[in-house]
């Protein structure tokens, strides 16, 4: 978030406030700017380069800096404005979190203060992305942590909705860069945008579709440069069987930077399996699109992990191949659920085209294919053109 926005949103902020004066709203700020600007996260872990044993509370004590800034700063246009406004951090704001620096999970907000707060200001500013463990130590909620915060607060305070800006007009059907005729979902399920966001897209934390989904809160992403409605997350029966008729797959998603294995393990020997299986886990080895045969073990880890995993199976004399430089393509739609020949319909497009897939893997409501990085773009494109652009 950059001064430009800042100064958009305290002049939302007062066109809001002019239509119903009884009205209170509760600001969640994310840090100014992006990496290489002076006040992004990323820009403040740059100071710490040459020290690499910084411990992660001290991490966070200083990331925890950007979104201090952005709140001063916005309070400071709300007060040019002359709208009185209070500005908190979030273990002012009553944010517990437990001790995981970092990427710390909120257990709880104690809203005692904040309401308080609310009874003599119309507005209240928290800093996102921050609160404080049950031992009083500042945590950061990791990448994304300022839509936790604002669910949490939302929840917390029993707000009627909670409204997300970012840079984009809403959620879209597809990565915009990727596919230039992506469009803007009006309305998206719980279940579906969790997916996406697991699989791939940026718009908006997982965590934070999570809990609005098991507290039963709408969210709305939507962009402040932008007159579009911007894009509804609520439940699945909202449109009810009209939603199955006129959409069937919802969006397209990619990840890059994956790496498949086939480990060959003998037959009949689940005990070894299991440890192999379990040695993996206790290196913090995360699997995905996992196979699991008699005598083949199939997964995808992160790029990053390969070789760490090769050691790992090399310690159990199996034998193995890997791919690597994978991307793993996921198309997701509630409407695909007990829905036959769902798959077929999938492949048709990439067969059309002749992209090879390494593996696959189901859910309810989406399918993801495994294909070599340089088809991902082509991938995408012809499985967002196939199921959506056609359809619509």
């Amino acid at each position: 978030m950059n001064s430009e926005q800042q100064e958009d949103i305290a002049k939302k902020v007062k066109e809001e406030l002019s239509k119903d004066n009884n009205r209170k709203m509760v600001i969640v700020v994310s840090a100014m700017g992006r990496k290489g600007e002076p006040y992004a996260t990323d820009t403040l872990l740059s100071l710490l380069d040459h020290y690499k044993d910084t411990t992660l509370d001290k991490k966070d004590l200083l990331m925890s800096c950007g979104e201090t800034i952005s709140a001063s700063v916005l309070g400071s246009f709300l007060d040019k404005l002359g709208i009185k406004n209070k500005v908190l951090t979030g273990w002012n704001a009553g944010i517990i979190t437990d001790s995981n620096f970092s990427n710390a999970s909120i257990k709880a907000v104690d809203t005692e203060f904040i309401e308080e707060c609310l009874e003599n200001y119309p507005v209240v500013i928290v800093t996102g992305f921050q609160g404080k463990s049950s031992e009083g130590e500042l945590t950061t909620l990791g990448r994304g942590g300022s839509d936790v915060t604002a669910v949490a607060l939302g929840i917390a305070l029993k707000a009627e909705y909670v409204e997300i800006y970012t840079d984009v007009e809403g959620i879209m059907t597809a990565d915009p860069r990727v596919v230039p005729d992506a469009q803007i979902i009006e309305e998206i399920t719980y279940q579906e945008v969790f997916h996406m966001a697991n699989d791939g897209a940026k718009v908006i934390h997982p965590r934070a579709v999570e809990m609005a989904m098991h507290n039963d809160i709408d969210l709305w992403v939507k962009s402040m440069e932008s007159q579009t409605k911007g894009t509804k997350i609520t439940h699945h029966d909202v449109k009810g069987k009209k939603w199955e008729i006129d959409r069937f797959i919802t969006g397209v998603t990619s990840i890059d930077k994956l790496t498949h294995f086939r480990i060959y393990t003998e037959k009949n020997n689940s005990q070894k399996d299991l440890q192999l299986l379990e040695a993996l886990a206790c290196k913090g080895i995360s699997l995905d699109l996992i196979s699991i045969t008699p005598c083949i073990k199939a997964f995808v880890v992160e790029e990053k992990h390969t070789y760490l995993v090769i050691k790992v199976v090399e310690e159990f004399n199996l034998q193995y191949e890997y791919i690597e430089d994978c991307t793993k393509v996921t198309v997701i739609g509630v409407a695909m659920k007990g829905k036959p020949g769902v798959m077929a319909k999938i492949l048709h497009p990439l067969t059309q085209i002749d992209i090879p897939i390494i593996q696959t893997s189901d859910s309810h409501i989406n399918i993801s294919l495994l294909v070599e990085k340089k088809y991902s773009e082509k991938s995408v494109n012809a499985l967002h053109k196939y199921l959506i652009t056609k359809k619509s």
